[in-house]
């Protein structure tokens, strides 16, 4: 009797482990999940030092550049070349400039009011600082709102910051 409870106690002890190491693993394999990111910017310069921030995150992987509106609602609806997701796979995250030629970034905003794409988040990195343009983009949904800095050091900070904001507080650590 006493050699059966030590045994159960035993069992416990293991199945106990597993559970835990179980938990542990599926939270580090949700906290190590890449987030894939599309930019919209119409400047080839501010395109290149973007993609090489993003390279300095561990957490979000580029999977488009493009530079202007028009492209990227036919991009995000998947028109064209952009149908194959093996090869265009659909952003969690969208980086989008206010100005830039054909359709402009309000225009991209306005369509995607139109949209449903769940679990989708937008963020405008512009130059634009105006309290008017900030006032609309908020008003067209989008939460996150960045300036676009001429520094590499606040792009980084800028790219930390995407991370805290798709991952929250806790996790982008």
């Amino acid at each position: 009797m006493r050699h059966r409870r030590r045994l159960n106690q035993l069992v416990e002890k293991i199945l106990a482990r597993r559970l835990a190491t179980h938990e542990i693993g599926r939270v580090a394999g949700e906290k190590n999940k890449k987030y894939s990111v599309l930019i919209a910017d119409d400047s080839e310069d501010d395109r290149f030092f973007i993609e090489r921030a993003l390279r300095y995150s561990t957490r979000l992987q580029l999977v488009g550049a493009l530079p202007d509106g028009a492209e990227a609602i036919k991009y995000l609806d998947g028109q064209g070349v952009y149908g194959d997701r093996q090869v265009w796979p659909f952003p969690d995250l969208f980086l989008l400039d206010l100005k830039m030629p054909l359709k402009n970034g309000f225009e991209v905003l306005e369509w995607l009011q139109l949209q449903d794409f769940p679990q989708f988040k937008v963020v405008v990195l512009t130059n634009s600082a105006l309290e008017q343009d900030i006032a609309r983009v908020k008003s067209l949904g989008v939460e996150a709102f960045h300036t676009k800095s001429a520094k590499f050091t606040e792009l980084l900070e800028v790219v930390k910051s995407l991370e805290t904001y798709l991952l929250g507080p806790e996790t982008a650590r």
